[in-house]
């Protein structure tokens, strides 16, 4: 949201230390606690725990855990070296402490934790940490060291924009009843008792060093998690091994590839037409001895001997189809992967761009994880704005899997960096659609679903609208919005509304401004015929022109306006997220349309034109919007906003974007 949440703070003594306390409003229950040390020094980074409620094992000192002897050990380091605790309420997991109940109940019978809260009709984990981020920004902290054996934390509360500096592991010694516990979360969760945790990767391919150098320049000020590598792909094979300008060309890329120690170059090599597999292994490693990673493609048959013999020269990547995933259960395959720190890519797709099936990958994933394989690396048809597979897999087993895409970051057979830079953006950022309110969105958009035409009055006008078009009249955001325009566009002289539906908002800033034209424009066709309709009716059909296109493109490039508005559809989904053409009207996949929008409105906009949007804080993401609007080196700011009691009561803004010439811009 963007209003911040009230606290209460006051000083508590407890046998660690004098703290200073803070409690944030909420739900009776569900209120956040925050202690902090009065010697936070903030120009070094601080030591902050983010622990999660475990009533069992916080306040009645269970032994079927480990998290009271973890805020024990949290509380007295902090007193000691100055710190924050940060105690969430999500008991369980986020599951309750009666569903915790529940799951301890099956564990007795012999299932693991995962196991019993999948059992459940539970995410193995559903926690969330976004009130990190307001904690850590009212505390002015920006740099921390993290106290958690956690990766998927690490990485959740990285993609906020914290920077963590250090991990701090948290080390307890097992006891007969927490033995299965903590095996579990080594294994089912990645959990990590060393400083340096095994890395996961996003990887991408490259054709030229160039490519390299200019992803280097786009992610250095970017805030990427620790335990994340940039993985870049180089495609070779054996004709490579004996052409002068191929071995230059990787040469280029390899020395790029040094300038960042976040990147990581791995060689893709195929072994269709090799006649030797280990004399190729040999003589990649003779020519390029600083490649440290090898992905082994085109093996007809693998043979254990064989990916030993390689990885003892390399770490490997092992691609596993349907056609040879049965050598997960082979135990001499399962230790090599084990003993070389092989990463096993789940990949039907074989660099055709074929989607992956996100049931057939659990239940791979499934299989690895029971033996105790949890490098894990998932390819096939992903790339910008196809990403929803691997988010969801990746939320629901609150794990860092890593990702490999290469046909869809192509254009015309060829790498296009841009694409690469949308798919990193979105893979670091990885945000979370917003559950509650997408769930809201879906019932509100069919309960007041329409079988025929229906008439809404709004702003004392009578509309016609289309069944198949958005119905305004039933979201008083419509109104509001329609009235703030008015007001703020009374001295303009040309408008353009995207996303009109049924062209309330341009019919009524027409009726209300005598000197305004007017063009409209929706990607959904019902709706560009339903605001000709209206502005028939109100005999506005000379000072509305309306148009059909994806965001901007069914207006010519050359037409400009003074002002031009959009009410976003702010409900974020994962990119890639199939939806229908009733829910383009309030869902934006990735914000792919947002994103679009404000790429192209500039060129539409006379000097000094303004750009308004139409948004929700409460089902939108701002601070992505934030995110996509500095891509283009703009401002935002808030001119207006109010509560509305639509199915629950909800904040809407008005917002106004100032583009800049160069540079990024501090956004308001």
């Amino acid at each position: 949201m963007l209003l911040k949440q009230n606290f209460v703070e006051t000083k508590l003594v407890t046998k660690f230390a004098e703290f200073n306390i803070r409690v944030y409003e909420n739900d009776v229950g569900k209120e956040t606690l925050v202690l902090w040390t009065d010697n936070l020094d903030l120009s070094q980074p601080v030591l902050v725990r983010v622990h999660s409620e475990c009533i069992t094992g916080d306040m009645l000192g269970s032994l079927h855990c480990d998290c009271g002897e973890q805020l024990t050990k949290s509380l007295q380091l902090i007193s000691e070296e100055g710190g924050i605790l940060i105690y969430l309420r999500q008991e369980g997991r986020g599951i309750g402490l009666f569903e915790k109940m529940k799951s301890y109940q099956l564990q007795s019978k012999g299932y693991d934790t995962f196991e019993a809260n999948v059992l459940l009709g539970h995410h193995p984990d559903e926690r969330s940490y976004e009130m990190v981020k307001q904690i850590l920004n009212d505390l002015k902290v920006s740099n921390i060291k993290l106290l958690t054996n956690n990766p998927s934390k690490v990485s959740d509360i990285s993609k906020l924009g914290i920077n963590i500096v250090e991990l701090i592991p948290i080390i307890s010694k097992p006891n007969k009843h927490n033995k299965k516990y903590l095996e579990t979360k080594i294994k089912r969760f990645h959990h990590s008792l060393k400083k340096s945790s095994n890395y996961y990767f996003y990887q991408f391919h490259v054709d030229t060093s160039e490519h390299v150098d200019e992803i280097i320049d786009f992610l250095k000020d970017k805030n990427i998690d620790p335990l994340l590598k940039i993985c870049v792909g180089i495609t070779v094979n054996p004709n490579s091994l004996r052409d002068k300008c191929e071995i230059e060309r990787v040469d280029l890329i390899l020395n790029s590839c040094k300038k960042d120690s976040r990147f990581i170059p791995v060689v893709h090599y195929s072994f269709s037409n090799s006649f030797d597999v280990l004399s190729d292994s040999f003589e990649i490693k003779k020519k390029w001895s600083e490649i440290r990673r090898l992905q082994i493609n085109d093996l007809i048959f693998l043979d254990v001997l064989v990916l030993k013999k390689i990885g003892d020269l390399f770490e490997i990547d092992i691609p596993l189809s349907d056609e040879n995933f049965e050598i997960v259960y082979d135990r001499q395959f399962r230790d090599l992967v084990k003993k070389k720190n092989a990463f096993i890519m789940l990949d039907n797709s074989k660099g055709r761009g074929i989607k992956a099936c996100k049931d057939t990958l659990m239940k791979k994933i499934d299989v690895l994880l029971s033996y105790d394989l949890n490098d894990i690396a998932i390819c096939g048809g992903f790339g910008p704005d196809e990403l929803d597979t691997y988010f969801e897999i990746r939320r629901y087993y609150r794990f860092n899997f890593s990702i490999d895409a290469e046909t869809n970051l192509k254009k015309d057979g060829k790498i296009n960096v841009d694409k690469v830079k949308i798919y990193l953006l979105q893979l670091i950022r990885f945000d979370d659609p917003k559950r509650k309110g997408i769930e809201q969105t879906k019932k509100f958009l069919m309960k007041h679903r329409h079988s025929d035409w229906n008439q809404a009055k709004i702003q004392g006008h009578e509309f016609l609208i289309h069944p198949n078009v958005f119905q305004a009249g039933c979201f008083p955001s419509t109104s509001w919005f329609s009235g703030q325009l008015c007001d703020l566009l009374k001295n303009s002289s040309s408008f353009c509304e995207v996303g009109c539906g049924s062209g309330v908002i341009s019919c009524t800033l027409a009726l209300s401004n005598p000197k305004l034209q007017v063009i409209a424009t929706d990607i959904n066709p019902y709706a560009s015929e339903n605001t000709k309709l209206n502005a028939e009716r109100f005999n506005l059909s000379s000072r509305i022109s309306v148009f059909t296109g994806d965001v901007l493109d069914g207006i010519d490039s050359t037409i400009q306006f003074d002002s031009i508005f959009w009410a976003l559809p702010f409900g974020f989904l994962d990119p890639g997220t199939p939806i229908t053409f009733e829910e383009v009207q309030v869902f934006d996949p990735g914000y792919r349309a947002i994103r679009k929008f404000l790429q192209t409105a500039k060129k539409h906009l006379i000097p000094g034109g303004k750009l308004f949007l139409g948004f929700c804080s409460d089902l939108g993401h701002y601070e992505l919007l934030k995110s996509i609007a500095q891509e283009v080196h703009a401002s935002i700011k808030i001119i207006s906003k109010t509560e509305i009691q639509e199915d629950a009561k909800l904040q809407f803004e008005i917002l106004e974007l100032s583009y800049g010439e160069s540079g990024v811009f501090p956004l308001v």
